[in-house]
């Protein structure tokens, strides 16, 4: 299993290294941008944490990314510094990728659906973002780390030494992520809603009591959120002493345009597809999520197979999706008439999504991050990489994707994979002409 493991990882790292080398022989200025000093390469946010790691400071960019680039590389300007954050970040978003692949063998049991999601990790357009010096190269490899540890943490009627240095390690790892970028708020929401939703879940089994899941899943909860906090209050003691503001990053990010709104016409009419993909996916998953739970629990449902136009639009157009989709699914399952609509059965596999704390988290992370930003953001600034920059929601969809025959799944993952591939080609081509891609 190593073998296949780090068989599957070689090429899944080598099959991003050849996108990336396409672009370049397309268009040589990749290659040039990316390994390039020159003071015309700062590309949009790496010019402020370039900036931080040569003169530390207080503002919206969290300071541990710049720390490192300032300790390993000691870099002496800001054009230096920019290219180290590439190669670093490079270099973690590389050894992710294992990680990843690691962290899905685990929980996942198609290997099948292992190697696609985490292709789909790998060579999806807003990996770029891993490459190029952005935060999410560090904060996706701290990442798994963290949902390594947290997927381990399992209901048993006492505590073990092994389970408090799990969560130890759960909460130093919560400090370490609160200090790469903003992660309070979002590991709050999504570790209480997913203590929340197994709790509910559990009255409906009968195999684990309540006070034990409490038990469990409420000290990783508690775990979480102190560690996310405690980062914050490291950076913003530090900003009390420098600018006598403990709040400064939310204040600088309020500065930039953002506040809280109903901008109604992103739900309808999208800035990008990319955007607009990325606001309706993690809510499509957390229904289909809690569609999978009640038919395993409450009421046997018939889980309905999208037609082919189906499947545009919910790549096209995802409201129009749920609208059509939604009615064939209620003509499917509450209609006491014959229906010629095609259904598809669950797997074994299904039984075990609802009780796993780390895939209610993922849900919840992906569908907070999309939450802030349509109601914060109406030019959806940075959402993309948000949602598909990290492995959050791919861990999430790959435990999704293994409630169905993975044979039938298989053909959509592929297809996505492929449309993905070409995407970051063309990623990278913008990105040599320092076009905004997310």
């Amino acid at each position: 299993m190593k073998l296949k493991i780090f068989l599957t990882s070689f090429m899944l790292i080598l099959g991003s290294i050849i996108c990336a080398g396409i672009a370049s022989i397309i268009n040589s200025h990749v290659f040039v941008n990316f390994f390039s000093n020159s003071p015309n390469k700062l590309f949009f946010d790496i010019e402020h944490y370039s900036n931080l790691a040569i003169h530390q400071t207080c503002n919206a960019f969290y300071p541990l990314w710049p720390w490192l680039i300032n300790k390993l590389g000691q870099p002496q300007t800001v054009d230096d510094a920019a290219l180290y954050f590439r190669l670093l970040g490079s270099l973690l978003s590389l050894m992710s990728i294992p990680l990843f692949v690691w962290l899905l063998e685990q929980n996942i049991k198609s290997y099948r659906v292992v190697v696609l999601i985490a292709a789909l990790y790998a060579i999806n357009p807003l990996s770029v973002f891993r490459m190029i010096g952005y935060t999410e190269g560090i904060f996706s490899f701290l990442s798994l780390i963290f949902l390594i540890f947290i997927s381990k943490i399992k209901i048993s009627l006492k505590t073990s030494i092994k389970s408090t240095l799990v969560l130890i390690c759960v909460f130093l790892l919560c400090v370490l992520i609160s200090l790469t970028r903003p992660f309070l708020v979002q590991s709050v929401f999504a570790s209480v809603f997913a203590l929340a939703s197994i709790l509910i879940i559990s009255r409906f089994s009968k195999n684990i009591s309540y006070s034990q899941i409490f038990r469990t899943y409420g000290a990783t909860t508690l775990a979480i959120c102190l560690g996310a906090l405690t980062g914050y209050c490291i950076y913003g003691y530090y900003c009390m002493q420098l600018r006598g503001d403990f709040l400064a990053p939310f204040h600088d990010q309020k500065a930039w345009g953002k506040q809280l709104g109903i901008y109604p016409n992103l739900f309808f009419i999208p800035l990008t597809y990319a955007d607009f993909i990325s606001i309706y996916l993690p809510f499509i998953a957390l229904i289909t999520s809690w569609l999978i739970f009640i038919s395993n629990n409450i009421k046997k449902l018939n889980f309905i197979v999208p037609n082919f136009w189906q499947w545009i639009l919910l790549f096209g157009y995802p409201p129009a999706f749920l609208a059509f989709y939604g009615l064939d699914f209620k003509n499917g399952n509450f209609i006491d008439r014959n229906s010629n609509l095609k259904s598809i059965s669950l797997t074994q596999s299904a039984n075990n999504v609802s009780s796993s704390y780390a895939f209610w988290f993922c849900i919840y992370f992906a569908l907070i991050h999309s939450i802030i930003v349509v109601f914060s953001d109406r030019t959806l600034a940075s959402l993309r990489r948000y949602i598909f920059g990290n492995p959050y929601f791919f861990f999430a969809l790959a435990y999704i994707c293994q409630c169905f025959p993975s044979k039938k799944i298989s053909k959509l993952l592929l297809l996505m994979l492929a449309t993905s591939g070409v995407w970051l080609v063309i990623y990278w081509l913008d990105y040599s002409n320092n076009t905004w891609i997310g």
